[in-house]
């Protein structure tokens, strides 16, 4: 287990921030915390690497203990974006050679993640502009380059899309699958940015008021929210089309801009089959039949919405 965290809490000026959370990440794979602004989500960041300490509750990473006394050491073991330890009068180059060398990297490594990660960045023509020059979309990619640098073992990203163009976004998220599948890393992601984390994510935490409302590995979640199969349905004449799907399931009419279509609800994927033979015995046009993929982002604001009710 890269880390474990057992009921959690953090007091603050006489406000629980966080609220007994527990989780934990096993090695090699990702972990998103999901929540709105003033969830918890930085507090539980700077808690795991130690620039806090914990009201209750306890830490491991690499299963170790975390301490005042060992987290500078287990620092050097994760990569934290931070923004904070950025070199202003500095140039990119510098500040990355900089870091590198604190890690402990060779020349010839430090040349090459730091080829690699320009190019992730789209960075390359900037290489050699101060970071005071810097918009702040640039500062947030400089501070992610630097935390990925040495390929840590652990990474721990707050807000890490925050800023970034959608290129660059999708630059990210194809290097963090790469770090992950090639080089074993594994992650924790703060986010309120849900689009496509699908690919990217195999556990989430929905965090809010400082304690998870729900918690495990995605597929599990959603397959725990949407405990059936949906199909979209594009047939005429769509009336008919419903009563008969209704033999098989729920079924109702959806509207949208392009052409109205069926949705059903299936007990057995394998049911869709039969219902279409059915439909096309009733002598109903059936144009195209797609299987109804839910995503993190509806599950999210499902908790969410629930919780607000």
């Amino acid at each position: 287990m890269i880390a474990e965290v057992i009921n959690l809490s953090k007091k603050m000026n006489d406000r629980e921030i966080i609220k007994d959370l527990s989780f934990s990440v096993e090695t090699g794979h990702t972990f998103a915390i999901l929540g709105p602004n003033g969830a918890g989500k930085t507090t539980t960041v700077r808690l795991l690497t130690g620039l806090l300490s914990p009201t209750n509750g306890t830490i491991k990473l690499f299963n170790e203990p975390l301490t005042q006394k060992n987290s500078a050491s287990l620092r050097n073991r994760i990569g934290v974006q931070n923004d904070g330890n950025l070199y202003e009068s500095l140039t990119l180059v510098e500040n990355l050679n900089i870091w590198g060398k604190f890690y402990g990297l060779s020349t010839n490594d430090r040349k090459r993640r730091i080829k690699e990660l320009l190019n992730v960045f789209e960075l390359t023509d900037r290489s050699k502009s101060k970071l005071g020059t810097f918009s702040k979309g640039m500062k947030q990619k400089a501070a992610l380059a630097r935390a990925m640098l040495h390929k840590p073992e652990l990474l721990i990203l707050d807000e890490p899309t925050s800023g970034l163009d959608p290129v660059t976004s999708d630059n990210l998220t194809d290097h963090l699958r790469e770090m992950v599948k090639n080089d074993g890393a594994s992650i924790i992601i703060c986010t309120h940015q849900l689009q496509g984390l699908e690919e990217l994510a195999d556990d989430i935490g929905i965090i809010q008021d400082g304690c998870f409302k729900t918690s495990g590995p995605v597929q599990d979640l959603l397959k725990e929210e949407w405990p059936y199969f949906e199909f979209d349905i594009k047939a005429t004449p769509i009336e008919k089309t419903i009563s008969t799907s209704k033999t098989f399931g729920k079924a109702e009419q959806i509207h949208n801009n392009d052409q109205p279509y069926v949705r059903v609800r299936l007990n057995q994927a394998d049911d869709i089959t039969l219902l279409i033979r059915q439909l096309i015995l009733a002598d109903i046009k059936v144009y195209s039949v797609a299987e109804v993929q839910h995503t993190i982002k509806e599950l999210y604001f499902n908790k969410i919405g629930e919780l607000q009710s």
